[in-house]
């Protein structure tokens, strides 16, 4: 590989970067009156679209974070009264986490700024570029050994 095309990748990695956490900063901002961020949001979404409660780990893997990342995180919503931790019926060990009435009025309330923010990031791309960005997008997480659709957000 060439100077040039390490030098394309490294700006290419650097970027997807950048992006991610301008996009998490910019959400942020957007939920913040509602005392919610980037990562509150993701797990009441991928909780609003579970058809049942998830474990706490299985919630973990399908955010991307470790267990004890999420845990603080399930703590703050509890206490907001957005979600619920009951022990697993098999394993009282195991956390079983499902998204309370609350948890799921907020999600809809909040749910146009996060459309908003999406608008903001990607609305003027056109059709073709929004689908290469996709499969691009796609390739590196499949890579990474990720699988799935992502948490909204």
């Amino acid at each position: 590989m060439n100077d040039e095309m390490n030098d394309d990748l490294q700006r290419y990695a650097t970027l997807l970067h950048r992006a991610a956490a301008l996009w998490r900063a910019r959400l942020d901002a957007r939920l913040r009156p509602w005392g919610m961020t980037q990562a509150t949001w993701r797990t009441l979404w991928l909780l609003r679209s579970e058809a049942s409660d998830v474990t706490q780990s299985e919630l973990a893997a399908r955010l991307g974070v470790e267990t004890p990342t999420l845990v603080g995180i399930i703590d703050r919503m509890e206490a907001k009264g957005l979600l619920r931790r009951t022990p697993d019926r098999e394993d009282r060990r195991r956390k079983r986490i499902a998204i309370t009435d609350a948890g799921l009025r907020l999600a809809r309330e909040i749910e146009g700024e996060v459309v908003a923010v999406r608008e903001e990031m990607l609305g003027d791309f056109d059709a073709e570029a929004l689908r290469a960005g996709i499969r691009q997008l796609e390739r590196i997480v499949g890579k990474a050994g990720g699988e799935g659709a992502p948490a909204e957000g």
